[in-house]
Parts: structure tokens; C-alpha cells; sequence
């Protein structure tokens, strides 16, 4: 799912457990609401829609009896089990349980203003995304797994492993239902000590349930910005190689470029580009699929506008069908 900043805004209240023993829960939580539009060359009509979504939920922490310090925490989106997350260690190094949280491959070190292309152009035209959206293999985060977490060189690194990539909500008795597909993830997000400086690399890869000649999946990521003054520029390339057999394996490889300007403390705009090559069985689609995105964000303190406009060429590189999306999105925190 989408990176959710409002785990770190939150209104604070303390509760007593047992004996001496003491720790801090936050209620966290926010409110969004969008309006969708869309325009689409493979459909007759336009669409439009408004939609809503709550999430709500707790975060702690507290010193343990053996000096390390637990963090935890969840989430409910629309009323769902959306993230849960229990870390356990020191400043520098902590092992972390949970579902969808944490450092990811599916976020982006391109500066942008709200939501990625990917998440516009699907809210926009409905399931058929973008082919350089975001892509399955770099969401082993979202299911089931264990972390390890290490702080040093201006950021942190971190080995992920999901044993079943099926599990996103699962209960602590779902063995049963093991599909058997299973995933790793290796990466890095820091400023390597450079004032300014954001970096994202890391490698992603997914095993199938059984050896029937179906190749790995995988997914590479590097990309960097860098913010001075008003400005933030980056660039980024990413590849995926989707689990099936070599016939049908789909290979993708996406290069973005952004830049950002904060106008005002409460005004910033965004420019967005990418392009996607694709093929299938080792054949080349047709046409690149490239996405122009701009945006603009206003902060109202404390109730965030964003206004995001995509214009797509050769969606999912079929040649000559081109789409375009726009959404009005609030973000209320509380």
C-alpha cells in the first residue's frame, strides 16, 4: 500500500500497564477524500468519482527490562487491518515483525507532490495502471515478514523476508493457507551523510511456490535527489522481471525525472517524467509509455490540497492509446 506519513502525527495520551512498568501509546490517524477524473482512448466515456478514506491507530514504545527498546503499532484503513509492526533493539540495530511498513522499494527518492504517477493514473482509469507503476515485486514489504534494520552511513539498511507473499492480512494461524511463494528484500535509504542528499537502491526478488521452470521475479531500484533552497531535483531507474515462465516473463525499465519548488512555506509545485520500456518473452512492445505528471500541493496547516494532473502516452505501450488523469485530493490529520 502507499507509504503512510501519518504514523509520525499523532495526539498523544499515556497509559499504565502493570507494576512500575510504563509505556507511551499515540492515537494516530488522518482523513482523505479525492476527486478522480479520467479521459481514455480504449473507453467510450469519461469518469468520474469522489471517494473517502479514514485510517486510524496506535503507536508505543518502552524500555525493556534487558535496556532494549520496543516500538509498535497499528493501523486500520476504512476499517481494516491495513499495518502492524513490532520492532525490538537499540538506536542502531532493531529486528522488526509486521505487514506493510518500514523502508520499501516501492517508494521513490524523485521528489514529487502527493501521490506517484502509478497511484494517479490508477485512481484515474481504474485497474489498468501504469506499466512503469509500481510493481508487484517491490511490495514484499506489504506482506507477512521479518526485518532486520541497521542505522549507519547517513541512513538505514535493510534485509527483509516475507515467507508467503499471499499473507497481507493474515491471522497468527494461517499456515494452512501457505501458497509457498515467498520474497526478499535488500536495500538502502539515506543521505550517505550529504546534507541534501536522498538515496534509494535496493534489489527485490520473489521465489514461485514450486520449481516448474517458472523464472524469479525481481525488481532493481537506484535513484537519488537532491534538495537545495526552494528546489529538489532527482532521477531514478528502475527494472523488474515479473515470476513466469520465459515465454511470458514481463521486463520492464522505467527512467524518472522530477523537480519540485516550494513557491511559499505553503505552496510547492511538482514536474514529473517517465518512460517505460516493456517486454514480453523477450519481445519489445511496440511503443515506450511515457507519463508527464505536474502537481501542485497546498498546505492549509494541519488540512493538506493536492491537485495532480498525468498525461499518458501509449498506455501500457500500446501505441496510440493515450489517457489522461486528474485528482483532487485533502489530507486531514488528527
Amino acid at each position: 500500500m502507499k507509504n503512510k506519513l501519518l504514523l509520525t502525527t499523532a495526539i498523544a495520551g499515556t497509559f499504565a500497564f502493570a507494576g512500575a512498568s510504563f509505556a507511551e501509546t499515540k492515537v494516530v490517524g488522518n482523513l482523505e477524500t479525492t476527486f478522480n477524473a479520467m479521459s481514455n482512448d480504449n473507453k467510450i466515456n469519461s469518469g468520474r468519482q469522489i471517494d473517502a478514506e479514514t485510517n486510524i491507530g496506535l503507536t508505543g514504545s518502552k524500555e525493556l527490562d534487558n535496556g532494549l527498546k520496543a516500538t509498535y503499532g497499528f493501523l486500520l484503513e476504512n476499517g481494516n487491518s491495513d499495518t502492524e509492526y513490532l520492532t525490538v533493539g537499540t538506536d542502531t540495530v532493531n529486528i522488526a515483525v509486521g505487514t506493510d511498513f518500514g523502508n520499501n522499494l516501492s517508494s521513490s527518492a524523485v521528489p514529487h507532490v502527493g501521490d506517484q504517477a502509478g497511484s494517479i493514473v490508477r485512481a484515474g482509469i481504474g485497474s489498468s495502471t501504469l506499466t512503469g507503476g509500481n510493481i508487484p515485486v517491490a511490495n514484499v514489504h506489504n506482506a507477512s515478514h521479518v526485518a532486520l534494520n541497521i542505522k549507519g552511513m547517513g541512513g538505514t539498511i535493510t534485509a527483509r523476508y516475507a515467507p508467503d507473499l499471499s499473507n497481507t492480512r493474515g491471522s497468527a494461524t494461517n499456515i494452512d493457507n501457505d501458497t509457498g511463494e515467498s520474497g526478499t528484500e535488500f536495500l538502502y535509504s539515506g543521505s550517505l551523510g550529504v546534507e541534501g542528499l536522498k538515496v534509494l537502491i535496493g534489489q527485490g526478488n520473489t521465489k514461485d511456490a514450486t520449481d516448474t521452470g517458472t523464472e524469479d521475479g525481481k525488481h532493481q531500484k537506484a535513484g537519488f535527489s537532491y534538495n537545495f533552497g526552494s528546489f529538489s531535483v532527482g532521477a531514478e531507474k528502475q527494472k523488474s522481471e515479473t515470476s513466469a515462465s520465459t515465454a511470458t516473463q514481463v521486463e520492464t525499465d522505467t527512467d524518472k525525472v522530477g523537480v519540485s519548488f516550494a513557491a511559499s512555506d505553503s505552496i510547492t509545485l511538482g514536474l514529473n517524467y517517465q518512460e517505460t520500456e516493456k517486454k514480453t518473452g523477450g519481445t519489445k512492445a511496440s511503443s515506450d509509455e511515457e507519463v508527464v505528471m505536474v502537481s501542485i500541493g497546498y498546505n492549509l496547516g494541519g488540512l493538506g490540497i493536492q491537485l495532480q494532473y498525468a498525461q499518458v502516452d501509449n498506455h501500457l505501450n500500446v501505441s496510440g492509446s493515450d489517457a489522461e488523469a486528474f485528482q483532487i485530493r485533502t489530507i486531514q490529520q488528527f
